[in-house]
């Protein structure tokens, strides 16, 4: 049972890191490119993860699992996350519409999980994952009129979901072999220094941007990218891919929290119920099994 609850607290540290990444990114707008922050992200976050494998002199990796973490930083940087920022840059995109999308990742985590791992996919987590979207969207799409949606933006979006939930699960299966240190650490470097040349061809710059967003650059370099996603397949590991990245759902109530703290933005009804609504699939799923022994 401890090993379970360290397991989703490892997890639950890399989603309130993860949940600042909007309100942080939205700090350095028009100072960074979006596909420049995605290079020094997992370079920076990488580079420092591997200087903690030079440390403890843990380098050495065989030939399958490179070629599995070699998929799995292809699948993360270049592609997920890329997907995303094009999501988010598309005319007429709703940042709240994408975040609801590529928040549905633990259903496909979940499948990816039940296709590749065998893992079973309850009838309560499936109730449990239900609620959840349901929260997610009465957050995200406070005052969203249907119409108004930009059908590429959300096609991109799901396209960055589906790819991070199968990235989560090839992760888990490398981490769980040499260790989530190394295999972040191998996936950023690699992932990101298969993004360069895209950088180079499309003229953007590498390294040079208004430093004035050094401070963000850095937190989400270290922070976001380096220690959450460390913690992530650490929480992963131990939990399973699917029960695990169940609390990624929590993420748009978080996100939401911080940017009313920081950014000033207005608590709606939508909140307070899509809060509601995601904390109680968050219960069904983390806690069905002990509330069924107890009462039934």
């Amino acid at each position: 049972m401890k090993k379970y609850n360290f397991g989703y607290l490892f997890v639950m540290i890399t989603v309130i890191f993860f949940s600042t990444y909007e309100v942080v990114s939205k700090t350095i707008m028009g100072r960074v490119n979006p596909f420049q922050i995605n290079f020094l992200r997992f370079f920076i976050g990488g580079s420092l993860l591997f200087l903690f494998l030079l440390i403890k002199r843990d380098l050495k990796i065989d030939k399958r699992s490179m070629g599995i973490v070699a998929l799995a930083g292809i699948l993360n940087v270049v592609f997920s996350m890329n997907l995303l920022q094009l999501s988010l840059s598309t005319a007429s995109a709703k940042a709240s519409i994408v975040a609801v999308i590529f928040s549905s990742n633990p259903i496909f985590v979940s499948i990816f999980a039940a296709i590749m791992d065998k893992e079973r996919i309850p009838l309560f987590k499936v109730v449990g994952m239900f609620l959840g979207m349901l929260g997610i969207v009465a957050i995200s799409t406070d005052g969203q009129a249907f119409q108004d949606i930009n059908i590429l933006s959300p096609l991109l979006a799901l396209m960055s979901a589906v790819l991070y939930g199968l990235y989560t699960v090839v992760g888990r299966r490398a981490s769980s072999k040499i260790g989530s240190l190394k295999m972040n650490g191998y996936s950023f470097l690699i992932g990101s220094l298969v993004l360069l040349p895209i950088l180079l061809i499309r003229d953007i710059p590498v390294f040079k941007f208004d430093y004035t967003a050094s401070l963000q650059v850095i937190y989400l370099s270290v922070f976001v990218t380096g220690i959450a996603y460390l913690t992530y397949f650490m929480g992963l590991t131990r939990t399973g891919a699917g029960s695990g990245s169940m609390v990624f759902f929590l993420k748009p109530v978080l996100a939401s929290v911080f940017a009313i703290v920081f950014l000033n933005e207005k608590i709606t009804l939508n909140l307070v119920l899509g809060t509601v609504l995601t904390l109680l699939g968050m219960a069904v799923m983390l806690y069905w099994e002990r509330i069924k022994q107890k009462f039934v």
